[in-house]
């Protein structure tokens, strides 16, 4: 599955010319349904060769890369039943890799002088590694979910008390076992959140769902400390005791997916309710301009759709002409996606690209500083 290391290392690649073919494909769950898949890739390939930067030598090294991804298709397929793939092919580079995704993506295919990688970002976003910890009033639980991977990383027992049947003389001795049960309780909860805290330092903050009886986990989120409380992505409520590792993750996945459509939301209505401070700039001219100066923090950027344009190889201005820069238009090179040019550029100046339904003008960021004009 993607990672952020994936994406670093496709960012890398690049080819003198637009020979760098990156494909989005849908492999449908139906194994007879794949005989038709070659024929769809081939149908991308060509809408990507005909709408590519348009040199003769596009179309021709459509007829390496066209092999490339027959050949993978072939031997690894059925593997990814069920999945959107992403494959990066380059004759010129001897470049040829797939990687699964674990959430269904549009088809694209794209030519371009480096990996298109702006749907890969989307697939982090939407799918995020996440923990989970179940907990009951003896135990606790704690996975690491990565795609469609489940860990169990850790697991505390409760010490062992006396059973609260046990009244003794006018029930005082179950007052005492009742009172030992509660205050093991918090030393179980308190020895799970250790186990927590050490995965967190260890592979750094991930969103966190917790699951169990809605007394118990809110007894164990109130033991938490405030870090690791600011990672509390929801919960489910489930017996613990008839739940397995799958099952955890559908039902965390659930929380997931919601925490994270939430989140898109509030970014855009954070932007929203930016003052006009010359902080924020909305649409795709006021972006380009932004990526210019280097100046964005956190680009919204839509899910779909591709915006053809210009870079200049002299000093990387983008625009939607060849006249965007002041130098020749003979150093403008086409680049078929200017959404993706903004994305890349951002995260190459360390700031942060959000994939969003509604961005406010299409595209949207926030600025590190004032644009200057002129």
């Amino acid at each position: 599955m993607i990672s952020r290391t994936e994406v670093e290392k496709l960012l890398s690649v690049s080819a003198p010319g637009p020979s760098v073919l990156s494909l989005y494909l849908w492999l449908p769950l139906d194994p007879a349904e794949l005989r038709g898949v070659p024929t769809r890739a081939d149908e991308l390939l060509a809408l990507a060769a005909r709408n590519g930067p348009g040199t003769p030598g596009v179309v021709r090294a459509g007829t390496a890369e066209r092999r490339t991804v027959r050949e993978l298709l072939a031997a690894r397929g059925r593997d990814w039943i069920g999945h959107t793939v992403a494959i990066f092919a380059c004759a010129e580079l001897g470049l040829a890799e797939a990687i699964p995704l674990p959430c269904r993506l549009q088809e694209r295919a794209v030519l371009a002088v480096r990996p298109h990688v702006r749907p890969l970002l989307l697939a982090l976003q939407r799918s995020p590694d996440f923990r989970a910890v179940v907990v009951d009033r003896r135990h606790g639980w704690l996975f690491a979910i990565t795609g469609e991977q489940v860990a169990t990383t850790g697991a505390s027992p409760a010490e062992e008390v006396r059973s609260r049947r046990f009244s003794g003389w006018y029930g005082l001795e179950s007052y005492r076992v009742n009172d030992r049960v509660i205050e093991l309780a918090r030393h179980h909860y308190h020895d799970t959140a250790a186990l927590l805290d050490r995965a967190a330092r260890a592979s750094g903050p991930q969103p966190l769902v917790l699951g169990g009886h809605d007394d118990t986990v809110s007894q164990f989120l109130a033991v938490l400390a405030p870090g690791l409380r600011d990672q509390f992505a929801g919960r489910f409520v489930a017996d613990p005791h008839v739940l397995t590792p799958a099952r955890v993750r559908e039902l965390a996945g659930r929380v997931i997916r919601d925490w994270v459509s939430a989140r898109e939301q509030e970014l855009v209505s954070q932007i929203l309710r930016q003052p006009p401070d010359g902080l924020t700039a909305v649409g795709l001219d006021a972006c380009l301009a932004a990526a210019g100066q280097r100046a964005i923090d956190v680009v919204l950027v839509p899910a779909g759709g591709l915006t053809p344009g210009y870079a200049c190889t002299e000093c990387g201005a983008l625009s939607g002409t060849p006249r965007g820069c002041t130098h020749d238009p003979s150093a403008s090179l086409a680049v078929p996606d200017l959404i993706e040019e903004i994305a890349v550029s951002a995260l190459g100046d360390g700031g942060q690209v959000e994939t969003v339904a509604d961005a406010p003008g299409g595209i949207t960021a926030r600025l590190r500083f004032p644009l200057v004009s002129g």
